[in-house]
């Protein structure tokens, strides 16, 4: 296990994200962290991310992310959004779920659409915090991500934080294999 580092995280909002100097810093820890494999993801993907899929989750209702940095180093970032009622977020399962799961209206759950740990403050509790951070505030009934079944870390990572595969994803025939996964939340007491 790596040596601990203190970190703070920041809740930032889609306007504090769009600034400039930030959302170079974001894209550049996606760009970091999605090159590893199995990602292996190039500038051309991360311009596409840059370009069409963070404005998409900016202008997303209930858009969260949570930014980690030690002092004025950028450790990681998590981003997520609440699902709306026209979210395509279930359209790609391999079997379809059933309706009365797969139909949102922005507050029944929450998407995890990105998580990114730089990989020195990987297994040092980081990611628990972020994630607790992130989906926290969240008062639904449950949280949703998909993550690739090849990435064995981040199947253990997540399991650990309660979630459970409900299915196989391809949100693009062309692309990779996801796996669903689901984590309800505790009712409010």
């Amino acid at each position: 296990m790596p040596a601990p580092v203190a970190w703070t995280l920041d809740h930032l909002t889609a306007d504090e994200v769009a600034v400039p100097a930030m959302r170079r810093t974001i894209v550049g820890l996606y760009a970091e962290v999605y090159a590893e494999p199995p990602y292996l993801r190039g500038p051309d993907d991360t311009r596409l991310w840059d370009d069409e899929v963070l404005p998409r989750h900016l202008a997303n209702p209930g858009f969260a992310l949570v930014f980690a940095r030690h002092g004025g180093t950028p450790m990681g970032f998590a981003l997520g959004t609440a699902l709306q009622p026209d979210t395509r977020w279930w359209s790609g399962m391999v079997d379809p779920l059933p309706a009365r799961m797969t139909r949102e209206d922005g507050a029944q759950t929450f998407a995890v659409y990105e998580f990114v740990v730089r990989k020195p403050y990987r297994r040092t509790g980081l990611g628990r915090a972020m994630h607790r951070a992130l989906v926290g505030p969240w008062t639904g009934p449950r949280t949703t991500l998909t993550l690739r079944p090849s990435a064995p870390a981040a199947v253990a990572f997540w399991a650990a934080q309660g979630y459970r595969a409900v299915g196989f994803s391809r949100p693009d025939p062309a692309g990779p294999l996801y796996t669903m996964m689901l984590r309800d939340h505790e009712p409010p007491r």
